[in-house]
């Protein structure tokens, strides 16, 4: 019954989720690209219907051709990078780990095939492959194993599900009634191929010989049009390089030496052209003589390169190689090929003799800008911290970015600069402010350590740098101001906004480091941190100065040590300028917060978002009405949990809209977005918000109905500050 009654409740929120959608429009922005993407697939039915991945939880889809990308919502599928979706005549099916998902409009909404716990398998999906056979057959490989079975035109599970073979999945390859899947040696066993053909009674198994008991990382094939029943199938193995065989899995000879190929893929309608990845460089190999011959075709560095490399190539200089998964073909065109990167998205339509990048529009350099720009095509797949609106000049506007840096935009967020260039510690702008007298003069908190303070990065600094960085043209170039500070991440900056013009007052704050200050605009620094913090936690995080009051608040964040924290952070206020702090979470002992909001018309207002911790589910949203005296738990981790998976509750952001303290902003790890309009009373989900990892919330000082949401590893969204009635 609680099962039950579990399915209707997470039924219903979809069904929510869906009405709200289509009610509200969130317009994603940023540089494109430059983070981890895998399973660039093309549906065999329609070239212009593909799919991606995100190793930040973000599934795409185009149905343009790959022209543009589109998020699909986290309630229908995330986290997909671990097998390639497969298609059926109308259907798509992936998989999120262990959970077979199938959609009906072209991968728009997703429904379970499987009722909860009732899938034969329990390990996560590795690959899926359909047969377009009546019923319609899915094919599953797992790492214990594979399975066949049929589907209805409904889309659910049917009750002829079997085993296929046992033992390490390595891949599984339909073409047409045939379905074959490779089963990895194990305890000194020869790796196998098992056939399997629509409508007959069992499976028909092979030794796959000179595979001896290596892996199996990948199986592909293909039969030409003009030879009935014999498929020729490829596979890549580990220690032997690729195998091959012309007579349905019956022999095997190996076509290429071990190049640390490791993954292989046929288009359909032919049996010559393969194409083979190397998934630890940028290389690409391909064969049009069936496996005879194998040639390089992805040269990104030397004087014979083919490949017009993107962005994070050209400005970063990256050299991040093919992602798992990361090579991807139109089926029924030989001559398409598609690789991603852990930064990069690049195509081929001439069989590899050029590639093109394709993770977003190239604008160009315009006229008196001193930088090229790039449009988005909706792959956005990076983490960012803050978005900004220039003060002084409407047009301008900036995004913050882990690994990226900094991009400025000139045109109101339409196209993106790469705005990096002179700052020591690129990898990570966590944070800028304005200086109130000098129009262009940017400071930022710098860092090379990233991703602060999530659970990865919440242990010991391992010499990491950071630092404060200025620029004097609205962030095209930068310089240190680094007089006084030690060499630590740099994570938090915020001007007093009762400095007087030549003598600016900065507070900012370093991991490990604490707080320190300077009264000459950044040239010079003093460590303000006596009595902040506790006894071995100087994770200082966030700094906030109260418009009204002048009061500095501060907070430490987590200090980790493998699963435990042994020493709690909190929230911390200075009433005099830095020079001694008074702890106002001492009651509660915060082990792990990640972010807090102060009512800017009443101090003793103050919200803290805490993430949870193991052993002791603490997570949620705090509010104390007093000034710290006590504290009250708004929301827990089973409130968060009840929305969606996982149970436990990892928090990032909270905000105060600019007009009305009363709402409230949550932005969590995998729970999406939430809103309160009642000062916290209540909260909701806000259901049409895309992404689960919203991570800031920022608004257009000329616009106080539209908002940004900046997220980790899904973009900037643009929507309405509220849901739409």
């Amino acid at each position: 019954m609680r099962s039950l009654i579990l399915c209707m409740l997470v039924t219903l929120a979809m069904a929510c989720s869906m009405t709200a959608a289509a009610g509200e429009t969130w317009q994603v922005t940023g540089m494109g690209g430059a983070g981890g993407m895998y399973t660039p697939t093309i549906s065999p039915f329609d070239s212009k219907l593909m799919f991606l991945s995100c190793d930040m939880s973000g599934t795409y889809r185009s149905t343009d051709g790959g022209k543009n990308w589109e998020l699909i919502h986290y309630k229908q599928i995330r986290s997909t990078l671990g097998r390639r979706p497969a298609f059926a005549k109308d259907m798509v099916f992936w998989a999120e780990e262990s959970n077979l998902k199938v959609s009906k409009d072209n991968g728009l909404t997703w429904m379970p095939v499987f009722a909860e716990g009732s899938a034969p398998w329990k390990e996560a999906i590795t690959s899926i492959a359909t047969v377009n056979a009546d019923p319609l057959l899915v094919a599953i490989g797992t790492s214990e194993g594979a399975w066949v079975g049929d589907v209805g035109a409904d889309g659910k599970a049917g009750s002829k599900w079997s085993p296929l073979a046992k033992g390490k999945c390595g891949g599984i390859a339909a073409v047409g009634a045939d379905i074959f899947a490779a089963v990895s040696g194990g305890d000194g066993k020869t790796a196998q191929v098992v056939h399997y053909k629509a409508g007959e009674a069992s499976p028909v198994v092979t030794a796959m010989g000179p595979a001896g008991a290596n892996a199996i990382t990948a199986l592909a094939g293909g039969r030409a049009k003009t030879v009935e029943g014999t498929v020729s199938l490829y596979a890549t193995v580990d220690n032997v390089g690729i195998l091959k065989s012309a007579d349905n899995g019956k022999t095997w000879s190996a076509v290429a030496k071990w190049a640390q190929q490791r993954d292989v893929l046929v288009p359909q309608g032919q049996t010559d052209v393969a194409y083979a990845a190397h998934e630890g460089e940028h290389e690409v190999w391909r064969t049009a003589d069936g496996g005879k011959t194998w040639q390089s075709i992805s040269r990104m560095t030397d004087n014979n390169k083919n490949v017009a490399v993107a962005w994070t190539q050209t400005y970063l200089h990256w050299d991040y190689s093919i992602s798992h998964l990361g090579i991807g073909i139109d089926p029924n065109d030989p001559n398409v090929i598609m690789m991603t990167s852990e930064g990069d998205f690049y195509r081929s339509n001439d069989g590899g003799k050029s590639w093109f990048q394709c993770q977003n529009d190239a604008v160009g350099v315009k006229a008196g800008d001193p930088g090229f720009r790039f449009k988005s095509t909706g792959l956005e797949v990076t983490s960012l911290w803050g978005y900004y609106f220039d003060p002084n000049d409407a047009n301008r506007q900036y995004i913050a970015y882990t690994d990226i840096g900094f991009a400025r935009s000139v045109d109101k967020g339409a196209t993106w600069i790469s705005a990096v260039e002179g700052c020591p510690w690129s990898n990570t702008f966590y944070e800028i402010a304005f200086d109130p007298f000098v129009k262009g003069r940017i400071y930022a908190a710098c860092s090379g350590r990233h991703d602060i303070p999530h659970w990865t990065h919440l242990d010991a600094n391992k010499n990491q740098k950071g630092g404060v960085c200025v620029s004097d043209n609205y962030g095209d170039t930068w310089k240190a101001l680094a007089r006084g500070l030690p060499a630590l991440p740099c994570t938090s900056i915020a001007v007093d906004p009762k400095s007087a013009a030549g003598k600016v007052t900065l507070y900012t704050t370093l991991y490990e480091g604490g707080l320190y200050k300077s009264v000459d605009g950044g040239a010079t620094w003093v460590k303000k941190s006596d009595g902040l913090g506790n006894a071995g936690n100087l994770h200082a995080m966030r700094i906030r100065i109260h418009p009204k009051t002048g009061d500095i608040y501060c907070m430490i964040t987590g200090f980790r040590k493998g699963s435990a924290f042994p020493v709690p952070g909190g929230l911390w206020v200075s009433k005099n300028g830095g020079d001694s702090w008074t702890d106002i979470t001492a009651s509660i002992k915060f082990p792990r917060p990640t972010d807090f909001a102060v009512d800017p018309n009443d101090d003793k207002v103050i919200y803290v978002n805490a993430s949870t911790i193991p052993g002791a589910e603490i997570g949620g949203i705090y509010k104390t009405s007093d000034g710290g005296a006590g504290w009250k738990r708004l929301m827990t981790d089973a409130d968060f949990g009840k929305w969606s998976s996982p149970s436990y509750y990892e928090g990032s952001t909270v905000n105060l809209h600019p007009d009305d303290a009363n709402i409230v902003y949550v932005g969590t790890e995998s729970h999406g977005l939430w809103y309160s309009t009642d000062a916290g009373k209540t909260f909701l989900p806000y259901e049409s918000f895309p992404f689960g990892s919203p991570q800031n919330v920022a608004f257009d000082p000329a616009d106080h109905k539209t908002m940004i949401v900046t997220t980790f590893g899904g973009g900037a969204f643009k929507g309405p500050y509220l849901p739409q009635k």
